[in-house]
């Protein structure tokens, strides 16, 4: 017999879709759900499935929160590029590392996608270091950075390559964002995730600025997306963060491509960058998952970020059970873990959270996730 948790089971299945079971119990056994069904214990807990975390930078983990007065490109200038330029040193590398995963279990936070910083021997110590599930991506930026922070396109080429044979699909593919690469880098990267079947991660839309740049470095391409599709980025196994200020016809794009997207809202605040169009998204049929995009989003909890996705979208297509299902489920589909966590089901892993929270027998889903929401931490 397995180890036995009891308590009201909260199962996303989909979007508004969710399975409820009043004093409910999961057994495990070797780290694997092997039965779930109601229980003759009465037990005051919530279980839910672990968060999913589907955009995260572990290096600007250490100054979260600098965001006050700044947009993206002066922000990343002032804060997070001198930041990122100490990953050289693989010492603050392990520091910073250990203390960031900690705080993501804290948080409920299991698994992740995760942004490194450009250099090569530190995107390996965060992926060793690394205790929950997750890809971690080395950034790529061979042009427009700081000469403290940045590489060559053929550096930025054979290092991916050495991270995607060594590691496989821990490590995710990450160009920085279309300004700080060139076409013959993403190009290159492209090609070398369908050879290694890599999965891809990227910025697209965040900040008008930026869009206006891109616009300037790629004169021959309609739009940023363009640049994305032209480059071979986009895919079904390429997320994108924000897509805060796609046209229609970039939904398009994304949605015929299978691109999928990280919506981070509290960054979008924190940055001042806007609010995703979440009515189109959801129109379009564009798979998408929370995230909270630290250190533009000032913390690791998706708690905080459910509370912010409730508070700027209409309840016509943001309410609490979708909150839950786009901070599991959803993430774990767009990272390609979906058959392994996100949700509770027999033969999955056991990656779920027993929450001393009270629930009342009857109370909708709704009601319980709103209070876990608004009213813990």
């Amino acid at each position: 017999m397995g180890k036995v948790y009891s308590g009201t089971i909260l199962n996303p299945l989909e979007n508004n879709k969710i399975d409820i079971i009043y004093n409910g119990f999961i057994e495990v056994e070797n780290g694997r759900i092997i039965n779930i069904g109601k229980s003759e214990i009465k037990e005051n807990n919530v279980i839910i499935p672990g968060f999913v975390d589907a955009h995260i930078h572990l290096p600007q983990f250490n100054v979260r929160g600098t965001f006050s007065g700044n947009e993206l490109l002066p922000w990343l200038k002032n804060y997070i590029w001198p930041e990122e330029a100490k990953f050289s040193n693989l010492d603050y590398v392990q520091e910073v590392a250990e203390n960031f995963y900690k705080d993501l279990i804290k948080h409920g936070t299991i698994t992740a996608g995760i942004y490194g910083t450009i250099h090569e021997s530190a995107t390996e110590k965060m992926i060793d270091l690394m205790p929950i599930r997750g890809r971690v991506g080395k950034v790529i930026m061979d042009r427009n950075a700081p000469e403290y922070l940045s590489e060559t396109t053929d550096e930025a080429l054979n290092a991916t390559r050495r991270l995607c044979k060594k590691y496989g699909n821990k490590h995710i593919i990450s160009p920085r964002f279309a300004p700080s690469c060139s076409m013959e880098v993403m190009k290159g990267v492209a090609k070398m995730a369908k050879e290694h079947d890599c999965y891809i991660q990227t910025h697209l839309s965040e900040n008008n600025s930026e869009i206006a740049w891109v616009k300037e470095l790629f004169p021959d391409s309609k739009n940023y997306t363009d640049v994305y599709l032209q480059a071979g980025i986009l895919g079904e196994k390429t997320i994108v963060g924000h897509a805060v200020h796609c046209s229609d016809e970039e939904f398009e794009v994304l949605k015929k491509t299978g691109t999928k997207i990280a919506h981070c809202p509290t960054s979008n605040v924190a940055l001042e960058s806007g609010i995703m169009p979440l009515d189109k998204v959801i129109k379009f049929g564009i798979p998408f998952a929370l995230a909270t995009d630290v250190g533009a989003g000032p913390k690791t909890s998706m708690l905080d970020v459910m509370r912010c996705f409730l508070d700027v979208h209409d309840n016509l297509h943001a309410n609490p059970t979708s909150a839950l299902y786009y901070a599991t489920l959803a993430g774990a589909e767009i990272l390609g873990y979906g058959d392994e966590t996100g949700s509770l089901k027999i033969g999955k892993s056991a990656d779920f959270l027993v929450l001393s929270i009270k629930a009342n027998m009857g109370e909708s889903a709704d009601s319980i996730i709103k209070r876990l929401i608004y009213e813990s931490d």
